[in-house]
């Protein structure tokens, strides 16, 4: 792995290790997380992270590094995962479009929200199911903490964590293609609201998108509270033609109405299979579909309407 700036890595590797890969080097480029990381895999070497042996680089360097890194990656015949966003610009979006259609290498953002979260897996088959009917409208709720006094210096600054739509953002337009089933989408309106105290931190974010007859409405925030007593309330909800539901990631919960009953499922127990079937050559989705959410979610943030600043919390 290369970039270890954001803890997501650590997920992100040990789902890929789970499922049957094996660590051989790892890069660290933080002083936390990085030598942390490195410490649970002993055996793995510190440095020649493309070398012939290595088959996927995963990255979670600072978002703005990271497109360069997969990059040098693809051109070095490896596959890529990285966190979101996987690019803050759109110079660097067309250098990963360029890079994937001149290697044939795959480039591969891990919407976690979507494919880590058993509930939302279970809501998207129900979809699919066609139990609700036709998807006429979604909301995407994408709440977090702030922890402002445990952030690296990058995250103050725009330009190198991409804004708050690129960034946590990137989930909710991801859930939108997903469900409505649209391979691209209309960027309707888009606000963006700075801390009051931290003009570098943008702490509210909003989105309306629009594709095939559905809309679909996003906001994402570092206002969660501290009582929640988790990192964020998640919640996605889905209205069709002939039916609704709603995911609550806290307790991992799909709550369906139909025309017949309310049924809530239970989905804590159900393992997240993405890192098991990249491996197995089943990616979780075409490769325009990580470029489409990124595109989406730079056009967001280029237009979104800056709001008056929000006194928001320091933790």
């Amino acid at each position: 792995m290369v970039g270890t700036d954001h803890l997501h890595v650590v997920e992100l590797t040990a789902r890929l290790r789970d499922a049957g890969g094996e660590v051989v080097a790892v890069v660290p480029t933080e002083d936390a997380i990085g030598p942390w990381l490195a410490s649970r895999y002993p055996d793995a070497r510190a440095e020649r992270p493309f070398d012939a042996d290595v088959d996927l680089v995963v990255t979670a360097a600072v978002p703005d590094e990271r497109a360069a890194i997969a990059v040098e990656a693809m051109e070095a015949g490896k596959d890529v995962v990285a966190d979101k966003p996987g690019a803050t610009t759109l110079d660097q979006l067309d250098a990963l479009r360029r890079a994937c259609a001149r290697t044939g290498r795959r480039y591969t953002v891990v919407f976690s929200e979507r494919l880590g979260s058993p509930a939302m897996l279970h809501a998207q088959a129900v979809v699919a199911s066609g139990r609700i009917g036709r998807v006429v409208h979604t909301v995407g709720l994408g709440p977090h903490t702030l922890a402002l006094d445990r952030r690296p210096g990058w995250f103050s600054d725009p330009d190198r964590y991409g804004g708050i739509l690129v960034d946590i953002g990137s989930h909710q337009v991801d859930q939108f293609l997903a469900f409505t089933g649209a391979a691209d989408a209309e960027v309707v309106a888009s606000t963006v609201r700075p801390h009051a105290a931290h003009a570098g931190v943008e702490v509210l974010g909003e989105v309306l998108l629009a594709a095939g007859g559905a809309t679909g409405y996003a906001r994402v925030d570092y206002l969660s509270p501290a009582g929640l007593g988790a990192w964020g309330d998640v919640r996605f909800t889905v209205v069709g033609t002939a039916g609704s539901l709603e995911v609550r990631q806290v307790d991992q919960t799909v709550t369906v109405v139909d025309g017949e009953r309310t049924e809530t499922v239970a989905c804590a127990g159900d393992a997240p299979t993405w890192a098991a079937d990249l491996l197995a050559g089943r990616p979780p989705f075409p490769q325009e579909h990580v470029f489409t959410v990124t595109r989406l979610c730079l056009e967001a943030q280029a237009r979104a309407r800056r709001h008056p600043p929000v006194d928001g919390p320091e933790r």
